[in-house]
């Protein structure tokens, strides 16, 4: 009788990892109306991050947003990377999508977070399937440009 227990509780155990991991949501769409909806999206980003002790990758990131996570949200920014990618078009920059989708499946960061970057659908599900991989958030966030 007790070896019968041990095997359902170890069958419940492997049934609630399972469906844990396909309820994470990897992929985030965020759409934020102006600087200060943005930054603070950056920090709850990084307050839900930093239990993991992995960094926080910001690509193409509003640089007033950032600087405003230390001053008003307390946010410890020695475990935020920021990377730029220059375009001579700067309101729609092309990243290189092979690199953000190694970056994501190495697990090295926690979070990526990708500013004002337009992908295909198909680009968007190799994203979230590489952040799956990884373990790692990626959250595509689009400053609306009101008129």
């Amino acid at each position: 009788m007790f070896n019968v227990n041990s095997n359902n509780i170890n069958m419940i155990a492997d049934g609630d990892n399972t469906v844990s991991q396909l309820n994470v949501n990897w992929l985030q769409h965020t759409n934020v109306n102006n600087n200060y909806e943005l930054s603070n999206q950056y920090a709850h980003i990084c307050q839900q991050h930093k239990q993991e002790k992995k960094w926080v990758l910001f690509i193409n990131p509003e640089e007033s947003s950032i600087e405003k996570l230390a001053k008003t949200h307390g946010v410890d920014v020695s475990k935020i990377l920021m990377v730029n990618y220059k375009s001579a078009i700067k309101s729609h920059t092309k990243i290189d999508l092979e690199q953000i989708k190694s970056v994501l499946s190495k697990g090295n960061c926690s979070a990526v977070i990708l500013s004002n970057t337009d992908f295909a659908s198909e680009e968007i599900t190799q994203l979230e399937n590489s952040a799956c991989a990884g373990k790692t958030q990626c959250v595509l966030l689009k400053k609306r440009i009101l008129h």
